[in-house]
C-alpha cells in the first residue's frame, strides 16, 4: 500500500481486523463454556452484577393420596458479575504512522493476548472454584481421564459437553496414548493447530493448554469443626417491606479450630470419626462411597473457613421433603469431625476437566453508537463467532502529532456449579 493512501482509520480497521481475527483462532475455552450478553440498560441498573437461577430439583412422593404433601418449589440463584474490561492501550506518533504492516502485527499481538487473558481467566476460576478434585500416578492417559468421567457420572450432574485441559508436561506423558485411540481420525488439520489432543475419550474433549495455573497446597492442618453442620437450598426471599435478598446457593461458611493454615483454592474433605463425608448421586440419592471434595473460597475469620459446594445431607431431620432433594452428601458434618486438605502437593500445574454449562462468561457491553457521536472520537466494535464483542476506541491528538487507540473486551467468568469443575494432578 503507497503511504499517501494511508488513513487513520484504514489504519484502525488494519489493527482491529488482525486483532479480531487472532483472537477468535485463539480463544480456545471461550465456545468451550456457556455465555450470555445481559441487556446493558439491565447491568447499569443493578451495577454489573445479575442474579441468575440454576436447574431446579424436585422429590417423587410414593402413594396414592397425597393429601397435604405437595411441596412448593425451591429457585436457587448464584450472583453472576462482569469484571473489569481488558485493555490494550497505545500511542503512537505521526512518524510510527507510516508502515501498515506495523499495525497488522501489533493487531496479531493484541489479538493474542487479549485471547490469552481471557483464557487464563476461566482456567484460575475454575482451578479454584471447582470443587472435584484427584491426584494420580496412572501412566496411561486414558485411566487419567476416565477418573474425572467416573466422578461427574456417579454424581449424575448435566453433560452439556465436557472438556478436559492437559498442561504441557502431563501432554508430553499422555498424548501418545489419547491421540493413538484415532478419536480425531477424519477431523482437519485445524484441531490440531488449535491445541486438541483428541475428541470423545471418556466423554471429554481433549485439550492441551500452556495457560493452566499452578495449585498451591501442603501438608494437611489438620483443623477440625467446632459445631454441628446443617446446611439447606435456599431461594431469594423478599421481606415485608419488599426488599428483595439473594442468596448465592453455592456457599457454606464453617466454623473450625484455625483456618490460617489453608489457602484459597485448596481442596478439602469432612470426615466425622476417620469416616469421610460421601458424595450423592443427585438424582437418585445412592450413595457414590466416594469422598465429597470442597474448595476453599474465602476465609471469613480466623476460625471459619468458606466452601463450595454447600453440603447438603440427605439424613439431615431438619430438612423438609422438598429440601432434601437437593441433598449432595450422605450424612452431616459434626462437631469435631476434621477437615482433611487432599492437595497436599506444596505447588502443582493442574489439569482442568468441566461442564460447559457448569462455566459461565458474561459479556459486556457499551453504547458504541455513543461513542461515534463524542467531538473527535471514533469506534470500531464487533461480534464474534463466539457470542462476544470486541471494541476499539480511538482519537488523534494534535498538540503532539499522535494517533491514540484503546482495544478492549469486557467480560466476567463466574463458575455457576463448582461440583461440576475440578482439578486433577500428577505425581
Amino acid at each position: 500500500m503507497a503511504t499517501g493512501s494511508l488513513t487513520a482509520g484504514k489504519i484502525a480497521e488494519v489493527l482491529f481486523e488482525s486483532a479480531l481475527e487472532t483472537y477468535e483462532a485463539q480463544d480456545m475455552l471461550l465456545d468451550k463454556v456457556s455465555f450470555m450478553e445481559p441487556d446493558g440498560a439491565t447491568m447499569q441498573i443493578s451495577g454489573n452484577a445479575i442474579w441468575r437461577p440454576v436447574q431446579q430439583h424436585g422429590p417423587v412422593i410414593a402413594g396414592w393420596d397425597l393429601t397435604g404433601l405437595e411441596t412448593g418449589i425451591i429457585e436457587e440463584t448464584y450472583p453472576a458479575v462482569l469484571g473489569t474490561p481488558s485493555n490494550d492501550f497505545v500511542s503512537q506518533r505521526a512518524d510510527n504512522m507510516r508502515d501498515m504492516s506495523f499495525w497488522k502485527k501489533r493487531g496479531v499481538e493484541s489479538g493474542r493476548q487479549q485471547a490469552t487473558e481471557l483464557n487464563k481467566t476461566i482456567a484460575s476460576a475454575i482451578a479454584l472454584q471447582g470443587s472435584m478434585f484427584y491426584r494420580s500416578n496412572v501412566t496411561s492417559g486414558y485411566s487419567f481421564v476416565a477418573e474425572a468421567q467416573a466422578l461427574m457420572n456417579e454424581r449424575q450432574g448435566k453433560n452439556t459437553g465436557r472438556t478436559f485441559m492437559l498442561n504441557d508436561r502431563d501432554t508430553l506423558k499422555f498424548a501418545n496414548d489419547l491421540a493413538g485411540r484415532q478419536t480425531l481420525q477424519g477431523r482437519p488439520d485445524e484441531t490440531w493447530r488449535t491445541g486438541q489432543v483428541g475428541a470423545n475419550i471418556a466423554e471429554f474433549d481433549i485439550f492441551t493448554a500452556s495457560f493452566l495455573p499452578n495449585l498451591v497446597g501442603g501438608a494437611d492442618p489438620a483443623t477440625t469443626v467446632t459445631a454441628d453442620q446443617s446446611f439447606k437450598p435456599e431461594a431469594g426471599s423478599v421481606t415485608a417491606t419488599g426488599i428483595v435478598t439473594n442468596v448465592d446457593y453455592r456457599v457454606a461458611t464453617i466454623p473450625v479450630t484455625a483456618s490460617a493454615s489453608y489457602n484459597i483454592g485448596d481442596k478439602v474433605t469432612f470426615a466425622n470419626g476417620g469416616v469421610t463425608i460421601k458424595a450423592l448421586g443427585l438424582a437418585d440419592k445412592s450413595d457414590t462411597g466416594v469422598a465429597m471434595t470442597f474448595t476453599i473460597v474465602a476465609k471469613p475469620s480466623g476460625t471459619s473457613i468458606t466452601v463450595y459446594p454447600k453440603p447438603i445431607a440427605v439424613n439431615d431431620a431438619a430438612l423438609s421433603t422438598l429440601e432434601k432433594a437437593y441433598a449432595n452428601v450422605n450424612t452431616k458434618i459434626l462437631n469435631t469431625a476434621t477437615v482433611n486438605r487432599v492437595n497436599t502437593d506444596a505447588s502443582k500445574k493442574t489439569n482442568l476437566f468441566f461442564d460447559k454449562d457448569a462455566v459461565e462468561v458474561l459479556g459486556g457491553t457499551i453504547p458504541a453508537n455513543l461513542f461515534r457521536q463524542f467531538d473527535g472520537f471514533q469506534v470500531i466494535n464487533s461480534t464474534m463467532k463466539n457470542g462476544q464483542s470486541m471494541y476499539m476506541v480511538y482519537d488523534g491528538n494534535l498538540n503532539d502529532m499522535s494517533l491514540r487507540y484503546r482495544l478492549f473486551t469486557w467480560y466476567g467468568v463466574t463458575i455457576k456449579d463448582p461440583s461440576r469443575c475440578g482439578v486433577a494432578v500428577t505425581y
